[in-house]
């Protein structure tokens, strides 16, 4: 039972072809796999996403909306008096100076 160089030749195409056919189908079914637990996984994450988080971002915004007020409060009843006192004996204090200065110039060179 001798087998010719053509019929293993044409065996082996067979083999290759079934081998590839069996490799093609076995890579298409695990892209397909893959595909499906990547989408389920985008869904699972934007669930989590929209009832975790987006919950949190709004209390984040609604706490930094009361900071705001909260800075706006103390700046215009705390901070801006206190300036505008410092600023007025800091003022009176410079005005004080300079009218001793002249005095002392006046009496000196007169």
């Amino acid at each position: 039972m001798l087998v010719s160089l053509a019929e293993a030749r044409d065996v082996a195409v067979i083999a290759y072809s079934v081998a590839g056919v069996v490799a093609f189908l076995f890579i298409f079914l695990f892209t397909i796999a893959i595909g499906w637990t990547t989408w389920r996984l985008l869904r699972t994450t934007q669930r989590l996403l929209k009832d975790n988080v987006q919950p949190t971002v709004e209390s984040v915004r609604q706490t930094s909306e009361s900071v705001r007020g909260t800075v706006e409060f103390v700046s215009d009843y705390a901070v801006s008096p206190v300036v505008k006192t410092y600023g007025t004996v800091a003022g009176a204090r410079q005005f004080i100076a300079v009218m001793s200065r002249l005095g002392r110039s006046r009496k000196g060179g007169g």
